[in-house]
């Protein structure tokens, strides 16, 4: 190993280790569970049109309560041969439980428009999401209808681990609601991910999500999975 790789991996685990002590350290409410992911893209024909699907089910109070979950499908257009840049329009419906007594779901409608960009930094892999969403509820939640904006970033390291070949990687998601609350959600999230076969990558990770409740931040721990198809 060159000095120079060894030095990248020390600082690594170093960020790695700071975010999770600031998490566990943060003075707020703690929670943990987990997020499971299942992801699509499927190219329709020989041109720049595509189908993709972001699929998740998480859980709050360890492993014992599943309480939100979304399926969704978009279309998607890459802008540009080799531009890294693309384009969706898509619709994502969402189950939440209702944390009181009786545990009513409710369901939201999110019509949304997203603008992605990935390129390579050198031997580091990079992405980021922009995602405008329009949300509305039913179920008597009571809440209004509002938009949202996320931006999700993505770094992924050229070194391999174990006989997986397995990478480690980051993300940084932040939600900013558009129409009242502003800056509410934030997800750090580090982790390996690595090629089972052709087309499919699996993920395994832990998530630092911080969110607001009432006056103050919340913080919750997450085991993260994923299994990403690119067909």
């Amino acid at each position: 190993m060159r000095k120079e790789e060894g030095k990248e991996r020390r600082l690594w685990l170093a960020v790695a280790a700071l975010a999770l002590t600031f998490s566990v350290t943060a003075r707020a409410e703690t929670d943990t569970g987990s997020a499971h992911n299942l992801i699509f893209k499927l190219p329709l024909g020989e041109g720049p049109w595509y189908l993709s699907s972001r699929n998740l089910l998480t859980s709050r109070e360890g492993f014992d309560d599943f309480f939100f979950g979304y399926l969704d499908l978009n279309l998607g257009r890459e802008l540009g041969e080799d531009s890294g840049w693309a384009a969706e329009i898509g619709y994502r419906h969402a189950w939440l439980e209702d944390a009181g007594v009786g545990g009513d779901w409710r369901d939201e409608y999110r019509p949304s428009a997203i603008l992605s960009y990935q390129t390579k930094l050198g031997d580091w892999s990079f992405a980021n999401r922009h995602r405008i969403e329009y949300r509305t509820f039913e179920g008597g939640s009571g809440a209004n209808d509002r938009f949202r904006y996320r931006n999700e970033t993505r770094l992924i390291a050229p070194w391999e681990f174990t006989s997986l070949r397995a990478r480690p990687f980051v993300e940084e998601e932040f939600f900013y609601e558009l129409t009242d609350d502003g800056f509410n959600y934030n997800w750090f999230t580090t982790g390996m991910r690595w090629q089972v076969s052709e087309g499919v990558v699996a993920k395994l990770g832990y998530r630092w999500q911080a969110y607001t409740f009432g006056d103050g931040w919340n913080h919750r721990h997450q085991l993260v999975t994923g299994l990403l198809f690119f067909f």
